[in-house]
């Protein structure tokens, strides 16, 4: 083989042990750079050359390859565990400023309140029903009760408001990483197009893949010439090297704001299932709409009771007109029809209607009977049929406002109007006599005439002056079993329902422990694969370069042969 040969070898030699050790040095350089996936040199020999019959050597030594160690399937199994980790900390996060508005278990809570309204009603039943500063005391504790319901309702909204502008934020920067995603993919298919090439730029595509991750749950789709497409769920957002991106759009469905994610060019709806933005959709319905549907739930059962029993006492004085707080939508549909608007369902049955006369103290009673037994439903009590029943009783005006509400007066100054022993609830399910106005958290309050004249709260039930048992009713009411509850008290139903939200907030922490560590533990196994070993590569950086000293010795043996064969000459 002549010395050229020679030459080749050493110089291949040089060249390949030099880039080996440019390799290892760039990986020992990247040893703390996040997202950073070890460069293996792949050195093979180069193509033996036959020298003499039957007989080859080699011819030197050159670099097949420098790749990657990257295990494609570990890089999804992470992506997925970090959409799942930040999926139970974006839900954590919610449900513990929940369980802070609610503020239970301390003197400011929504049970504290109620007891509170309770024994303020305790307090007037004993030892005198007529005291002013008792009856104020009632009205001010069902003022308290009704401000903080209204504070919390008003809380969760904000809190629903709050999670719509994260999805909103969480939507932008996660089309804004789409964007950048393909646009590293076209940089990798023009450096290499058929090839593996381009490590910095996958390196760097792949952090971008696991930021994304964070918000949205992915798969990609790695293409032979390197491209990749990414699906939410089985639709793609970025495919064949275009980004379609993402957007939030929002739907009012039967007058409720909803929102859901879709692909920004053609509207498609898109379901993520984890990340931060699976999560906030998930825990806007789940957890959040959940409260307050609750919170409303218990409230409007909580007015209904409450005027149940109030609209049938009487005060210290009558009214001499009185206009429903609640109104009827639709006058051509049952009082307990739903599609009638009434927030409350009143039932088959009847009520007590007093007229008094100031003058003489003379009482007269009559009957109103409220028929919604159904057996015939087309004469079943409507708003009208009930204002001409009411209308019939003498020195009693009944009408109907144009806004649906029922008003009853006394005809004359010198009469005035009470009720009693409704058993249809009609009266509640109106706001006729009722200590509250509203529907559910949002819009409780006292009603605006009784907090206005304290001789209106209703302490008594047979218009005796200091009979005090529609008060002793009401206290009773803390410890009655409610059928809407499945048997429990207010008080043991509204604690049930802030359990129920500790035990979410425990099994979100125990769920975010346990995607931490499955996070953790695949970023071992990750490291172990593609992380940078100063141990090895020290030892690599090493080898190449005793190679290359070794090589250049070689080359010096060979300039030596050939100064040698040159003086021979």
């Amino acid at each position: 083989m002549p010395l050229g040969g020679a030459l080749q070898i050493g110089n291949s030699a040089l060249v390949a042990h030099q880039a080996a050790i440019e390799a290892a040095g760039n990986n020992l350089a990247n040893l703390a750079t996040s997202g950073y996936h070890r460069q293996k040199v792949d050195l093979v020999p180069h193509r033996s050359t036959e020298f003499q019959s039957g007989l080859f050597i080699g011819r030197g030594v050159q670099i097949n390859a420098i790749t990657r160690q990257v295990d494609n399937a570990l890089e999804g199994r992470i992506r997925a565990s970090i959409s799942d980790q930040a999926y139970s900390l974006a839900r954590k996060e919610v449900l513990t400023q929940i369980e802070a508005l609610q503020n239970e278990y301390s003197e400011a809570d929504l049970s504290s309140r109620l007891d509170a309204f309770l024994h303020a009603w305790s307090e007037l039943s004993t030892p005198d029903p007529q005291d002013h500063a008792l009856r104020t005391l009632v009205i001010r504790e069902g003022s308290q009760l009704a401000d903080f319901a209204k504070g919390l309702h008003g809380g969760l909204a904000q809190q629903r408001t709050q999670v719509d502008n994260s999805i909103d934020a969480a939507a932008i920067v996660s089309d804004d990483l789409l964007t950048q995603i393909a646009a590293v993919d076209h940089q990798i298919m023009k450096a290499n197009p058929m090839g593996d090439g381009a490590p910095t730029l996958r390196d760097r595509r792949d952090v971008m893949l696991a930021e994304l991750g964070e918000y949205v749950d992915v798969s990609v789709h790695e293409h032979p010439s390197g491209s990749i497409d990414v699906f939410i769920g089985s639709m793609p957002v970025i495919l064949n090297g275009e980004s379609r991106g993402i957007r939030v759009e929002r739907l009012d469905i039967d007058g409720e704001m909803n929102v859901r994610l879709v692909v920004k060019d053609n509207g498609t709806a898109l379901f993520p299932t984890s990340g931060r933005i699976g999560s906030l959709m998930d825990v806007r319905q789940r957890d959040v709409n959940f409260a307050i549907d609750n919170l409303d739930a218990f409230i409007n059962e909580l007015i209904f009771q409450v005027n149940k029993i109030h609209s049938q006492g009487q005060g210290l004085s009558g009214w001499n007109s009185v206009t429903s707080t609640n109104r009827v939508l639709d006058p051509t549909f049952a009082l307990n029809d739903a599609a009638s608007g009434l927030g409350f369902t009143p039932e088959h049955g009847s009520f007590q209607l007093h007229v008094r006369e100031k003058s003489t103290g003379e009482i007269r009673s009559s009957t109103i009977q409220v028929d919604l037994d159904g057996i015939d439903a087309g004469n079943d009590a409507r708003l009208g049929t009930l204002q001409a029943a009411i209308s019939a009783v003498g020195n009693v005006i009944a009408s109907v406002t144009p806004d649906g509400r029922l008003t009853i007066a006394a005809e004359g100054s010198g009469s005035e109007i009470s009720f009693s022993e409704d058993s249809s609830g009609v009266l509640a399910a109106l706001g006729i006599n009722t200590f509250f106005e509203g529907s559910g958290g949002g819009n409780i309050a006292v009603n605006q005439r009784v907090a206005q004249s304290p001789e209106l709260v209703a302490a008594s039930q047979d218009h005796t002056v200091g009979n005090n048992h529609n008060a002793l009713a009401m206290v009773e009411l803390g410890k009655q079993q409610i059928d809407a509850f499945h048997g429990l008290t207010f008080q043991q139903s509204w604690a049930r329902r802030v359990e129920d939200f500790a035990l979410r907030i425990n099994q979100i922490n125990e769920q975010l422990e346990s995607d931490t560590i499955v996070t953790a533990s695949l970023r071992a196994q990750q490291q172990s694969v593609s992380g940078v070993n100063t141990d090895e590569e020290l030892i690599n950086l090493l080898a190449f370069q005793r190679a290359y000293q070794g090589s250049a010795r070689f080359l010096q043996v060979v300039d030596e042969l050939l100064e040698t064969l040159v003086s021979l000459v």
